[in-house]
């Protein structure tokens, strides 16, 4: 980072950091305003000298306070980091409108890729040819790990955009503070627990804020580099098809999210069709007209009589914007289901915009064509008449239960109004072997839904026995459809079932052998990846994560999930998303040419991985069936507390699971842990795992081996995130603390090994920004933990008023790590 560019980041915080003391005075007193700052020092004191006594004092300070203080306390530094986390993903933006004018492509942008691939050898024949294949889809989730309330994710919006005007010199600061007022009266913590059609609206928020409009940019930039390119980007959701285990999900749903986003999307389609006929104003009487065009025109007239009769001959010499204008009309049409013609499918919309470029290209308007139209006859190529294919998701053991059918004969009536393409896969959670696959492909064909089959592997056990059961299926035309399977890979319950390293290494090895598979079978087989938002739910840099993965069959295809927070934090704010985007494709263009990528493992990491994988897997299962493990997990973390967040529509149990460790999901496993920073799910059993082999084997791994470096770098990020000490002050809320000394020994052999991989005296020493960061925030979160700490205390000895601070603890922590689950 230049001196400039850090300068201005500084300036920003510093002055958000201003903004947020006055309105902390103005709204309640200047009292608050200095006990934020006493708890500021003694928290950074106990950082700098890391001894015991002052964190004694720390939490002793806080302890003293009545919970209303500390409430407002967590509060105020809560939002100071909300603040920080939108300068600095500003911040990003700025960086990157900086590196436009550079020589080298920024990294991880698609200018770089395609250099990569030149320097490489790549021919521009093969380029083509391989592109072909390229397919990135995204898939929206709502896993109830998104703390952030969208009237804040609006507010953070309008902060940046004012941030934006401070760089053009103007001044902003009385906008700020009223941001940052509203900011501070907004209760973050939601009085009710959403229902799915909030979540539905909650995504749908990010496509009209940001995706509609970065993906269609990100899509040009594409074809500027890859001309007549296919489409090698889509979206997908889950929210209103994921029945797995919510109750909320139903028949119901899975028509509100499709007429939402049709809805969204054809309104969008309007105004800028709309805008676009107010700019058209090309006369017939200057330059000629297709006639292809003016067939479509009669065609119009004919058919929209009573809007003929409305407009009479208006703009009759003006061909386009009468054409745009009945087209305004149809999609109005199409959206209030009116008698009168509209759209009777996005292929007829788009072939109307096909048209218009057609005639304009014929008759000197190819720069017409290239502009708004072009970005127009994007968006319709990207988003269709449904902005997102909606997925079905089902658990292996409500196939035949009632609900399930209805869902399904629900899918299938909503393709014969929405056309196929609006529905996606039906994803089987719990694959456990090719039966339970074959019982969802009955319950599809009973009810007439033609989904695409999806078969979820979840535990260690199902991940290994994934090669087998695919190979049972592939012979059935019914689960392998124009030549093309798709299986999911869960690392959410993998992680919770076998821990991080084992987790990440069956995950790798299914996908080489179902590869493997489709090549001898003749055989696409997709990959699906249940990606989570944390590392020990399969998180971390999507670019890195997916040129992690073994070379597929065909390579260049990637399926996966967007989840909870990592939804906000991406795609937020539009340039951002535009920035993600671009990254995640770009690996996926990258992904298409494994001789490039040396994504391949040799033979030294085939040999080393199994040995270190089951070494982590029976550290991790040794600690986790400890018969005290549960009564402690559930005392050190407030795993049982997290129900007052009310975070998503989906409970956080499986049905008929009881209060067992293993009934719970993983999600909220994950969420306990990073609440009290220990984040053990993470890295658990690694540094048992690496202490066993040799560090110069380990480190030729992480030299050689994009995805071993992928691992080692999540572990790095993850473990500088957490914080033993912090851990320990949970330990007062623990009756039997034997375990705590095993984590504790783990996380240093962890942090040790890791040290000695990366070869480094300090995590994230290459890193020095982020590692800056993370010592800059420190002393704001750790006082947020010593009053979670206290406050889980009084909650548990029945202080009734200890539930509305905890709750603002849990949201408050969350933001500061920007991590959930």
């Amino acid at each position: 980072m230049s001196a400039t560019s850090g300068t201005s980041l500084r300036r920003d915080v510093r002055l958000l950091g201003t903004v947020l003391g006055q309105v902390l005075a103005a709204q309640e007193g200047g009292e608050l305003l200095a006990d934020v700052e006493r708890i500021r020092r003694l928290a950074r004191a106990a950082r700098s000298e890391g001894s015991a006594g002052h964190r004694v004092a720390l939490a002793a300070a806080l302890g003293a306070r009545p919970s209303k203080r500390q409430a407002q306390l967590v509060r105020a530094f809560a939002l100071y980091f909300g603040l920080a986390n939108l300068a600095e993903q500003h911040h990003r933006l700025r960086r990157r409108r900086a590196q436009r004018g550079d020589a080298r492509a920024p990294r991880e942008s698609l200018g770089e890729a395609f250099a990569r691939l030149a320097d490489a050898g790549v021919s521009e024949g093969e380029l083509a040819e391989t592109a072909a294949q390229v397919s990135l889809e995204l898939v929206m989730t709502a896993h109830p790990t998104e703390a952030v309330r969208r009237g804040t994710l609006a507010a953070q919006l309008r902060l940046s955009e004012l941030l934006d005007g401070l760089d053009a010199g103007e001044d902003v600061e009385a906008a700020l503070r009223e941001e940052v007022t509203i900011l501070w009266q907004t209760d973050e913590v939601r009085s009710a627990r959403p229902r799915v059609v909030d979540e539905i609206r909650q995504c749908l928020w990010f496509f009209e804020v940001s995706l509609i409009d970065a993906a269609e940019a990100v899509l040009a930039d594409y074809r500027r580099l890859l001309p007549d390119a296919p489409l090698p980007l889509r979206f997908g959701t889950w929210i209103g098809g994921d029945g797995d285990g919510n109750p909320g999900t139903g028949p119901d749903t899975i028509t509100e999210a499709l007429e939402r986003g049709r809805t969204v999307v054809l309104a969008r389609y309007r105004d800028e069709v709309r805008r676009l006929a107010r700019a058209l104003a090309v006369s017939s009487r200057l330059v000629g007209v297709s006639d292809e065009l003016v067939a479509s025109l009669a065609r119009d007239e004919a058919e929209l009589p009573g809007y003929l009769a409305q407009i009479g001959r208006r703009n009759a010499d003006e061909p386009y914007r009468r054409k745009l204008s009945f087209m305004w009309q149809r999609l109005g049409n199409t959206l209030r289901g009116a008698d009168e013609p509209g759209y009777a499918s996005a292929e007829s919309f788009r072939a109307d915009l096909l048209a218009i470029d057609r005639s304009l290209r014929a008759n000197r308007g190819a720069a017409i064509a290239d502009g708004r139209l072009a970005a127009l006859r994007r968006r319709a190529e990207l988003f269709g008449f449904h902005l997102a294919a909606l997925d079905l998701r089902v658990h292996a053991s409500e196939i035949g239960a009632d609900r399930t059918g209805l869902m399904f004969a629900a899918a299938a009536a909503a393709q014969a109004r929405h056309g196929h393409e609006a529905l996606g896969s039906a994803v089987l959670s719990a694959t456990s072997g090719a039966a339970d696959v074959r019982a969802l492909l009955d319950a599809l064909d009973a009810a007439g839904a033609r989904l695409r089959p999806c078969p979820l592997f979840e535990s260690v056990a199902d991940l290994r026995a994934a090669e087998a059961t695919v190979a049972e299926l592939v012979d059935d035309p019914r689960f392998v459809r124009d030549g093309r399977a798709q299986v999911m890979v869960g690392y959410s319950d993998a992680g919770k079932d076998g821990g991080y390293l084992a987790a990440q290494w069956e995950i790798w090895r299914a996908q080489q052998a179902l590869a493997a598979l489709g090549r001898e079978r003749g055989v696409e087989i997709e990959i699906f990846h249940g990606r989570g938002g944390s590392t020990g739910r399969g998180g971390g840099p999507t670019h890195a994560a997916i040129l992690a993965q073994p070379a597929g069959h065909p390579p260049g295809r990637v399926r996966l999930t967007e989840q909870g927070e990592t939804i906000s934090f991406k795609y937020g704010l539009p340039g951002l998303a535009a920035r993600n985007l671009e990254a995640a494709l770009a690996a996926t263009l990258l992904a298409a040419f494994p001789r490039v990528t040396g994504s391949d493992p040799g033979p030294e990491a085939l040999a080393l991985m199994p040995a270190l994988a089951e070494r982590a897997r029976l550290c991790y299962r040794a600690l986790v069936d400890d018969p005290g493990f549960a009564a402690f997990f559930r005392a050190f973390t407030p795993v049982e507390e997290l129900e007052l967040l009310a975070l998503g529509s989906r409970p956080a149990r499986r049905p008929d699971g009881g209060a067992s460790l293993l009934s719970l999901r993983a999600i909220p496993w994950v969420f306990a842990w990073t609440q009290n920073r220990c984040l053990l799910p993470a890295w658990y059993g690694c540094g048992t795992a690496f202490e066993e082999a040799d560090p110069a084997a380990l480190r030729s791994l992480y030299r050689s081996w994009p995805a071993f470096a992928a691992l080692v770098d999540n572990l790095e990020m993850t473990l500088a995130k957490s914080s033993m000490p912090v851990a320990r002050w949970y330990l007062g809320l623990v009756g039997d603390t034997r375990l705590f000394g095993a984590i504790e020994a783990e996380h240093a052999r962890t942090v040790a090994a890791v040290l000695e991989i990366v070869e480094s005296h300090e995590l994230l020493d290459r890193q020095p920004v982020v590692q800056q960061s993370i010592r800059v925030r420190n002393p704001y979160v750790d006082p947020m933990n010593a009053v979670q700490v206290e406050l889980l205390r009084r909650l548990r000895a029945g202080d009734d008023d200890a539930r509305l601070p905890l709750a603002r603890s849990i949201a408050g922590i969350a933001a500061a790590l920007r991590n959930t689950g």
